[in-house]
């Protein structure tokens, strides 16, 4: 199968030293038509062509080696995308890290059956599981908790908090590090528990924006 956006995949997967054999590119082919047939009708996010792929796809793509690293120092890591709406950063994350079991939590039903299509289309069902619950009820512990385009940082750690494994690590796809900064000045004054950060910048392909990983872990 080759995807329409093969140039811009190519270039982008090779911007971000990610290298996906045919399988996977399938996959991702698979995900993103299923995704543009979709969007249209559920309003999964405000962008269409080659400005999906970028601002959804590669965007969510460029955090996939720190996420590889984190994983890999958990002897089994287990990975959550939480409030994943249409499968962002989850999927093209557990198509380009294959070594690993991912959960998409998301409470909305059109989404959540979005996803169901979607991991069927792309042939992933076998490794990635859609939990179809708001947060206060999830009830499982993940290592990497990850999430993109969610609730600001104070309004969900509380809960983000009883399901983060020992050790485990958030990591929060953001914007301006100063956005965040405020963000984490909020989580002191306001939660209940506690959390270390760093930053990582992230570098996406054609984009010129501000983007960032805020990992997080338990104190």
């Amino acid at each position: 199968m080759t995807g329409k956006y093969q140039k811009l995949l190519d270039e982008g997967l090779s911007s971000l030293s990610l290298h996906l054999d045919q399988g996977q590119r399938d996959q991702l082919d698979a995900y993103i038509a299923e995704f543009e047939l979709f969007n249209p009708v559920y309003k999964l996010v405000a962008a269409s062509g080659e400005d999906l792929v970028i601002r959804h796809i590669l965007d969510s793509l460029s955090g996939a080696p720190t996420l590889a690293s984190l994983c890999a120092t958990f002897a089994s890591c287990r990975i959550a995308d939480f409030g994943s709406g249409a499968g962002l950063p989850g999927i093209p994350l557990a198509i380009a890290l294959p070594s690993y079991s991912f959960t998409l939590v998301e409470r909305m039903g059109r989404r959540v059956d979005f996803l169901r299509n979607a991991l069927l289309r792309a042939s992933l069902q076998d490794r990635v599981r859609v939990i179809d619950k708001d947060l206060k009820e999830v009830k499982d512990q993940f290592d990497v908790i990850t999430f993109r385009a969610f609730h600001p940082l104070a309004d969900i750690l509380d809960l983000v908090a009883p399901l983060l494994g020992e050790g485990g690590y958030v990591c929060a796809y953001k914007a301006l590090k100063e956005q965040v900064e405020e963000e984490l000045v909020q989580v002191e004054r306001t939660c209940k528990s506690t959390w270390k950060a760093r930053f990582v910048p992230l570098e996406v392909p054609h984009l010129e924006a501000s983007r960032m990983l805020c990992l997080m872990q338990k104190i």
